[in-house]
């Protein structure tokens, strides 16, 4: 990684951070969800551009809900909510989350899962085995008398590849990959005082193109093709297609394009017996000299929370 590159994932870091912190003022319980999303999508869009959706995720929802077109859901009282936030700029990425908590009785849950963070953070250096940092994130969690999420993970990062094959698992593993020197991971450790995993609900409001090959309908390539303009690979709401899709038309577009293998849908993710969960997401890049922390949410921590 050259310094012009590492100046770019620097500064989509940055605004990433800011994005979260706008969050941690504005947010209330009775906020609609929409309002808040779209909010923080617009702030990033002074800047950049997201990278995915503003994720908000509320209690027992572990991962993957966005507001859908004319959501009326409001923050929850004493609710437990994660707020996951992208940002990208020539395809250099950005990928953050922190937990806000309106109760009291968990707030050790959105502690478990940062403290996690900044032990993972500590201990990631060229040639670790990504394994051994899954060792130091569950053992951090279970330390609090929590689970950690087995099946979410961090990932690496490349340019335009927001999940860039390499994985960093919230548990202890046998097998894992080294992380070298350069690489880009966003390390996002899930608590839980659940089962410790989760699965896919019947909702998805989050989608991504995954083939350009012509449908067999000429208005559905024209959107198609749209997508891929605007979005690239990376992920897009229903909510964005407002600006070239009708929103008669929006549901039946997405339909089409899911039945055709053009689009993937991101399942929302709940924890599998309605059990709390939180997270803590930094993007960090790997050096000799210790990782460079793009994201930073520890500063937003000690600013508005613990």
């Amino acid at each position: 990684m050259n310094n012009k590159e590492e100046k770019q994932w620097l500064w989509v870091g940055k605004i990433a951070n800011k994005t979260l912190a706008k969050a941690a003022e504005i947010i209330h319980e009775g906020m609609p969800l929409l309002e808040l999303a779209e909010k923080l999508e617009n702030y990033i869009r002074g800047y950049a551009a997201p990278a995915f959706p503003v994720n908000i995720s509320i209690n027992h929802v572990a991962a993957h809900y966005s507001p859908k077109l004319s959501d009326e859901s409001t923050i929850p009282k004493g609710s437990l909510v994660k707020i996951d936030v992208g940002v990208q700029k020539n395809g250099f990425i950005a990928d953050t989350a922190i937990t806000i908590s309106f109760n009291p009785n968990l707030e050790d849950l959105a502690k478990a899962s940062f403290e996690a963070l900044i032990n993972a953070e500590a201990f990631i250096m060229p040639n670790v085995n990504t394994g051994a940092i899954g060792s130091k994130i569950e053992k951090t969690i279970t330390g609090y008398g929590f689970k950690p999420i087995k099946n979410l993970t961090g990932h690496k990062i490349l340019r335009y590849n927001l999940h860039a094959g390499k994985t960093i698992p919230n548990t202890k593993t046998i097998f894992g990959d080294k992380v070298f020197e350069g690489e880009v991971y966003a390390i996002e450790p899930f608590a839980t005082n659940g089962t410790g995993y989760v699965v896919e609900s019947n909702e998805g409001y989050i989608y991504r193109v995954i083939s350009v090959k012509k449908t067999g309908d000429k208005y559905m390539d024209s959107v198609l093709r749209e997508m891929w303009k605007r979005f690239k690979s990376l992920p897009f709401s229903e909510r964005w297609l407002t600006s070239f899709v009708s929103k008669e038309k929006i549901k039946d577009v997405l339909r089409w394009l899911l039945s055709k293998k053009a689009i993937m849908v991101y399942p929302v993710l709940v924890e599998k017996k309605r059990g709390y969960v939180s997270q803590f997401e930094d993007t960090v890049i790997v050096t000799n000299e210790g990782p460079i922390i793009t994201t930073n949410v520890a500063k937003i921590v000690k600013e508005y929370f613990y």
